[in-house]
């Protein structure tokens, strides 16, 4: 169970009412006490104004037949049977002339005492005071007591009497006064106000144990349910509900807030799905793009190669052939000459060496011209199947060699494609070559080709070869990058390279997918028609 917070609602409510119900007790405790100690008085003050006139009526006989000895007897039995009563008798002067205490008789009551001053201040007979007028409350020796004073008025039998005779015209002949000691009404009532003191506490406990149970079950408890629910759905679980449906105001809240969750997981659910879905898309945009920059990083190297390659096949194609040229007559001068000896033979040799190698850099320089796309092209409608095929023709007796298979899948339907058939059959005879050099101990060679949506011609060539890691295929479309060992004689690794600028000039583009040990795949996709003002029709 959730502490109360001062500042809760909960807290607030349940201190409100308990101390607005506390106070109401205690007033009304406060009210039922003073109606009580109100009520006892004027119980008191009737019974002593009833026991006054017992008395009165005791002693009556006593003061008629002038019989002070059995007054004084009467006073003393009174006395003795209830020690809380006190009687005293005394004339119109204020003499005591019989009293329960012996010490009183014969002194003299003080006029302003609160048993005379009521008649003597107001200067009213005694008979005309009204009853409550005739009582007091005082304290004796610190006892409470309740006073009354009671006429002895001269009644004609009185004043008929043989026995002390008093004129008729005078009309009060003393004062009996009655005094109740009221200690043990006093604790009675006390007792009475602790009880229902006692009782209102327990009341008031009550009623707090009421309130609270009302309050933790009405407002508590539902409140905390629907703080867990917000708390729940603040910390982002979105499958929290309100189930504390008892109260109806707390029910149409609760199920507001169910409502709202369920909102919030139906959006969350979307977000999420949003955030997936642009995820996945930013990563094959960033695939995309990094591809899109290597292949920038690709062009730029091979434009920086092609450049370089054009300097230097310019600068060294020339002198290549005045020394193939000069080798070759130098050849024919020596073997022209009669009766050759072992030197003559051992200089054609080298002749033959020079003219021979000084070809093979020819041919070297030839393809980095072609490379660096400096010789012309003849575009011309062409049939790309039969490209394929004639450049299959060409390495049939190498892939026999090889062990390799060849696997022909070719689209029926291909539109004729506007390029170089030389050059694309060129591009299409090194990829195949690659392939079945790439399968050493046999494999199947797969040539397929396919109309695209643009309505231009795709070329696929793969082989199940030894494949290439990542590294590497990053690196085999540069000029003199090769896998091929140097003791094969084979391979300068301008193979690749001569084929992607071929490519490039047909503004197409290649794609390679390789797994080592699984083998490669190379694409080609070439347009219809080169587009207007581009590197083929130089």
């Amino acid at each position: 169970m959730r502490r109360w917070r001062s500042s809760s609602l909960t807290f607030r409510l349940t201190g409100t009412l308990i101390v607005a119900l506390a106070l109401l007790l205690a007033l009304t405790a406060i009210v039922q006490v003073g109606l009580q100690e109100r009520c006892a008085r004027e119980a008191a003050r009737i019974n002593a104004l009833a026991m006054s006139e017992t008395l009165y009526g005791a002693l009556h006989t006593a003061m008629l037949n002038n019989d002070r000895e059995g007054l004084h007897a009467s006073v003393r039995n009174i006395t003795e049977h209830d020690p809380d009563v006190r009687l005293r008798i005394f004339n119109k002067e204020g003499n005591i002339v019989f009293s329960s205490e012996p010490r009183e008789l014969g002194t003299k009551v003080d006029m302003r005492s609160e048993a005379c001053f009521k008649c003597h201040q107001a200067d009213r007979p005694i008979a005309k005071l009204p009853p409550g007028d005739r009582t007091r409350s005082f304290k004796v020796g610190g006892k409470p007591a309740i006073g009354v004073i009671l006429p002895i008025d001269n009644e004609p039998a009185c004043s008929n009497a043989s026995c002390h005779a008093h004129p008729a015209s005078k009309r009060l002949l003393g004062v009996l006064d009655v005094t109740l000691f009221i200690s043990r009404l006093e604790q009675a009532r006390r007792q009475t106000t602790l009880l229902m003191l006692g009782a209102t506490g327990g009341v008031l406990l009550l009623v707090v144990g009421v309130v609270l149970f009302v309050v933790r079950n009405s407002v508590h408890r539902p409140i905390n349910a629907l703080t867990r629910t917000l708390a729940a759905l603040g910390t982002g679980d979105y499958s929290a509900r309100y189930e504390d449906g008892e109260i109806s105001e707390f029910a149409y809240l609760g199920g507001s807030v169910n409502k709202m969750a369920q909102a919030l997981e139906r959006a969350n659910a979307e977000l999420v799905g949003w955030a997936q879905t642009l995820e996945r898309r930013v990563e094959e945009k960033t695939a995309e793009l990094r591809q899109a920059q290597e292949q920038m990083v690709r062009v730029e190297r091979m434009a920086s190669l092609g450049k370089l390659a054009a300097v230097v096949a310019h600068e060294i194609n020339n002198p290549l052939a005045s020394v193939v040229t000069y080798s070759k007559v130098l050849m024919r001068r020596w073997a022209g000459r009669p009766g050759q000896g072992d030197e003559t033979k051992e200089n054609l040799q080298i002749l033959e060496a020079i003219a021979s190698e000084s070809t093979r850099c020819g041919e070297i320089v030839s393809n980095l011209l072609l490379f660096a796309r400096r010789t012309g092209s003849r575009m011309e409608p062409t049939d790309v199947n039969q490209v394929i095929n004639r450049a299959l023709f060409l390495i049939k007796h190498k892939m026999d060699l090889a062990q390799a298979t060849a696997d022909l899948a070719l689209a029926a339907d291909l539109p004729p494609v506007l390029c170089d058939p030389a050059q694309v059959e060129q591009a299409v005879l090194a990829l195949c070559i690659n392939a079945v050099e790439a399968m050493p101990h046999g494999g199947r060679l797969t040539v397929r080709t396919t109309a695209t949506e643009a309505g231009g011609v795709r070329i696929v060539v793969e082989d199940t070869g030894v494949g290439m890691d990542d590294d590497v295929r990053k690196h085999i479309f540069e000029p003199f990058f090769t896998t091929k060992g140097e003791g094969e004689g084979r391979g300068l690794g301008l193979g690749l390279a001569v084929v992607y600028g071929i490519v490039q000039r047909h503004n197409g583009t290649i794609d390679v997918a390789s797994v080592a040990g699984q083998g490669t795949r190379f694409t080609l996709d070439l347009p219809s028609a080169p587009a207007p003002g581009g590197e083929a029709n130089a």
